[in-house]
């Protein structure tokens, strides 16, 4: 692939490297933007297919893509030098959290349905376990940080039980539709404050095969 093909999004792989380079201070600035252009030498199809449909799709597209690109390379560099398997990783889903909110806001573990806590990953380390009692720990620290907005949200859908029509009302909003986004977003900062989602694995298939959704939001922000 010519440069002049990645060239328009040097900024992206600039910001990406940038990011995640201060995340995982192991791997060093250049190795990361090198292997992150290799995603461009690998994904040919997919680049056509995306910049077809818009700077701003293609953008958000790229942007997604290249996050889990290196997060993968750094999480893999990061096992090596610390010396555990990248398989050991655990990581939170947003039923997860959903399922844990109401115990670590009520500070009761008797509220927690039965659920496989453990069926997305498994850890040796203990920061980064199943172990219930660390995940509501964890949980505990992520929601004293959240902002007023979210904090109020998450305390009326999973503290006091509201449906969505009630927070509708509590909060002055116009849909049912715009609670649910809010309570959403609420989860996916958690998420991201936990360490983020699991990276998927891109494979360069043509556009008919796959199901290309953008993200949430198409501005790049930090972990």
């Amino acid at each position: 692939m010519k440069w002049d093909r990645i060239e328009p999004w040097q900024y992206i792989v600039t910001s990406v490297a940038s990011e995640y380079h201060k995340h995982y201070d192991m791997c060093d600035l250049e190795d990361i933007r090198q292997n992150l252009y290799e995603w461009f030498l690998t994904h040919p199809n997919k680049l056509d297919e995306w910049e077809a449909l818009g700077k701003k799709d293609a953008k958000n597209l790229i942007y997604r893509s290249l996050r889990n690109q290196a997060l993968d390379y750094c999480q893999y560099w990061k096992a090596r030098t610390l010396g555990y398997e990248v398989d050991d990783l655990f990581y939170y889903t947003p039923e997860m959290v959903e399922t844990l909110l109401p115990s670590v806001l009520l500070g009761s573990v008797a509220t927690l349905p039965v659920l496989n806590l453990g069926k997305t990953g498994k850890s040796s380390t203990l920061a980064e376990s199943g172990n219930l009692s660390t995940m509501i720990a964890e949980l505990e620290k992520v929601c004293v940080g959240l902002s007023a907005e979210d904090k109020n949200v998450i305390n009326l859908r999973f503290a006091l039980g509201y449906e969505y029509p009630e927070i509708v009302k509590e909060l002055d909003l116009n849909t049912e539709d715009a609670a649910r986004q809010r309570v959403r977003r609420a989860v996916k900062r958690i998420i991201n404050k936990l360490g983020g989602y699991k990276p998927f694995k891109d494979e360069d298939e043509s556009s008919s095969e796959e199901n290309l959704e953008t993200p949430e939001e198409d501005t790049i922000v930090e972990l």
